[in-house]
């Protein structure tokens, strides 16, 4: 059952009590940080990004300079020797290549003129060549360039999830997102972390899930949901209401480890709140109580050789299914599907029959089986 968000500023904290002080403090820190970065598209480098985006500023000036130089010693040239500007500009060549070959015998304005060209060309020729290779050679220019490529594969995302956390949760809604061929994003500030999803092959935003340019990097704008396994409730929380006001639209899933905290994560926008401790406990009575019930939902559930799936199908607003009855759109038991149940609001109807008239906004939970469910998508 989707839980509604409130307002924020409707909170009441009361300071004495420890984590709503805590919550407090972070929420005030939120938003003089949003004071200072008015602009939600704005993406702030990181330190090591300047230090790279720096010595390519060095190495451009570098190069100007070099443009500089070779057109001062054409110039030069030109109206001291009186040379046509190919024999200049050729001789302005070797000269700051140290080659030394002369076009044309030189008087004496032409030799001192050729001095300050060796001093400049060639300081300037050796400044640049310094520039570029210690901007190719060193490791920050690699790490930043596989950051640009998986930043642009990240830009041309759509519809995609973005999961904040790589602890035990976050690598196994990724693992299950991959295996599905979902298209997601992970987000985690730890080095460690960042390394085993760089192992998994993974897309990365390395930084804090709770700011709003590392989500805005991680696509948020056009995302469909953001899983919330950041390792503290008061993280999550901060997460929640960040990724709402960011994107209202978004379908947001938030890990509660504290029971107190679910009612917090749900205040602040979260669609569905799960305790891990809470839902392992249930599979573990399920499975003590109606083992045959648990080894079915796990078959279904989880197990790739069964070739069914446990899955969802929705009735849009603009479907030609809307008015016609199960059986009419084919989603009536026998004809390839089986339908468990029908949520109508907030009412669900078991096994509905096969007369039951569709309308806008119904889902359908059926069982399918995968290689019908595969076609349909594509």
């Amino acid at each position: 059952m989707p839980l509604r968000s409130t307002n924020l500023l409707k909170w009441r904290f009361r300071p004495h009590k420890v984590g709503h002080a805590r919550l407090a403090w972070r929420l005030a820190r939120r938003a003089a940080h949003r004071v200072t970065h008015r602009n939600a598209h704005a993406r702030p480098l990181r330190a090591a990004d300047r230090e790279v985006v720096a010595s390519i500023w060095r190495l451009r000036l570098a190069l100007v300079l070099v443009g500089i130089v070779i057109v001062y010693g054409t110039l030069g040239y030109a109206m001291i020797e009186k040379w046509p500007l190919s024999d200049a500009f050729y001789m302005t060549i070797m000269t700051i290549s140290t080659v030394g070959l002369e076009v044309r015998p030189l008087d004496d304005p032409g030799r001192v003129f050729t001095i300050t060209l060796i001093l400049a060309g060639v300081g300037s020729l050796f400044y640049t060549l310094g520039a570029g290779f210690d901007l190719l050679l060193s490791e920050q220019f690699s790490h930043w360039r596989a950051r640009q490529k998986m930043q642009e594969s990240i830009d041309a995302m759509k519809g995609h999830y973005i999961i904040c956390g790589f602890g035990r949760i976050g690598r196994e809604v990724a693992a299950d997102l991959s295996e599905a061929g979902v298209p997601f994003v992970v987000i985690d500030a730890r080095p460690e972390r960042c390394a085993l999803v760089q192992e998994q092959g993974y897309p990365l935003i390395d930084g804090d899930a709770t700011l709003d340019e590392t989500l805005l990097d991680a696509g948020i704008e056009r995302a469909t949901g953001v899983v919330g396994a950041l390792n503290d409730d008061a993280s999550n929380v901060m997460l929640v209401v960040t990724a709402r006001g960011l994107n209202p639209k978004l379908f947001v899933v938030a890990r509660a480890a504290l029971p107190e905290s679910e009612k917090k994560l749900a205040r602040a926008g979260a669609d569905e709140v799960i305790s891990p401790y809470k839902v392992g406990a249930r599979r573990i009575t399920l499975s003590m109580l109606r083992p045959a019930v648990s080894n079915f939902l796990n078959a279904v559930l989880y197990d790739r050789q069964l070739q069914a799936e446990f899955t969802e199908f929705a009735i849009e607003d603009d479907s030609p299914m809307i008015g016609q009855t199960l059986d009419a759109a084919g989603l009536a038991h026998g004809r390839d599907v089986l339908p468990i149940a029908m949520l109508r609001g907030k009412k669900l109807i078991f096994t509905p029959p096969a007369d039951t008239i569709l309308h806008a906004g119904d889902t359908l939970i059926i069982v399918v089986p995968t290689e019908s469910l595969r076609l349909a998508r594509e």
